[in-house]
């Protein structure tokens, strides 16, 4: 249709872009919605959206359909948040098709297929309401007047005892991880909604081989002070063992692996951290206690990322500096860690 719109009378024409978007652009209310209709690409992503939103949905169990709607409504709901009216110094527009960009990114990963096995992703969305006057005047809330947590992760279509094993451990992993920092330890979702804060935990599967599968955990977490926080981690889980990967899966116990890595860890560090701490990069850490951090850091498998190109290292935010001079994360390449290697353990290809 967009091809040939030239050809059509302006009668034609108007109906042909009232039915351009995945709503009635007749009935176009919003700001963002009048733009959408206007701006042909604009008009194209939001039927690309409609169209991953409505596979998932399709995909998904029936039981499984109120969740995944009402993870779209927040998010059209945040995009007119995200992308105001009359912002010169990001047009609406522009807002609009990165909004766009990150959604059907988001929509298109809920499902996936690796290695065989097809992953459909659950959502969840929780609310607690917010004590008065506990906010700042202006605040934005995701839902106004509560707290809200959205939640979605993938769950395996195979049924075989492996999978059903892993569809299992995944949530208390979850929950587990958006716990790490925390005092005390939430043991379902509802411990992990609070007044006052816009709360997502995104899970998206990234590998599977014969001997593992791994999943990225993206927590963000928005308490409405100077900045968001978003942590990051991973699960890994042996689908022979029906476990949790443990550090000796992957290298040699007593073969010394872990103060090597220390050792390249905190050289790294030095040369990404020294310049910004008046050559002493150590002072970024709590009470001074880099050893502690840095052997936390290298011996827990929930902040490593497996890939082909070897392990990574990722910081979390004030994890070993200050949130605006977070290093890289440092990747130590699979041939450097060979001699510490298990021999069995298979690599991510």
């Amino acid at each position: 249709m967009r091809k040939t719109l030239l050809a059509l009378s302006l009668p034609l024409l108007l109906c042909a872009l009232a039915q351009a978007a995945s709503f009635d652009c007749t009935k176009a209310a919003t700001a963002q919605e009048k733009a959408i209709c206007a701006t042909p690409d604009l008009s194209a992503a939001d039927d690309q959206m409609a169209a991953a939103y409505h596979a998932w949905l399709a995909a998904a169990p029936p039981d499984w359909a109120a969740g995944i709607r009402d993870d779209q409504r927040l998010w059209l709901r945040a995009r007119t948040t995200n992308c105001p009216a009359g912002n010169a110094a990001n047009p609406i527009e522009q807002c609009l098709r990165q909004v766009y960009k990150d959604r059907i990114d988001e929509l298109q990963s809920r499902v996936k297929t690796l290695a065989g096995v097809t992953f459909v992703a659950r959502a969840i969305t929780l609310t607690a309401p917010d004590e008065p006057g506990s906010l700042p005047p202006g605040v934005i809330e995701v839902t106004p007047g509560f707290g809200t947590l959205q939640a979605s992760w993938p769950q395996a279509s195979s049924t075989t005892p492996q999978w059903a094993a892993w569809n299992s451990a995944i949530v208390p992993a979850i929950i587990q991880a958006a716990n790490a920092n925390e005092s005390s330890s939430a043991h379902d979702w509802n411990g992990l909604v609070q007044p006052g804060v816009d709360r997502s935990l995104t899970v998206t599967v990234e590998r599977v081989n014969t001997q593992w599968v791994s999943v990225s955990v993206l927590d963000y977490y928005d308490g409405h002070g100077a900045h968001p926080m978003e942590n990051s981690s991973a699960f890994y889980w042996l689908l022979d063992k029906q476990r949790a990967l443990k550090t000796e899966d992957v290298f040699l116990p007593n073969s010394g692996w872990d103060a090597w890595m220390e050792k390249r860890l905190d050289s790294y560090l030095h040369q990404a951290l020294d310049s910004q701490s008046d050559g002493n990069y150590q002072s970024w850490f709590p009470q001074g206690n880099a050893a502690q951090e840095i052997r936390s850091i290298v011996s827990n498998p929930e902040g490593w990322v497996l890939n082909a190109k070897g392990l990574t290292l990722a910081f979390q935010p004030y994890e070993v500096a200050c949130y605006a001079c977070t290093p890289e994360p440092l990747t130590i390449p699979w041939s450097d860690l060979k001699p510490y290697l298990q021999p069995g353990f298979v690599l991510p290809q």
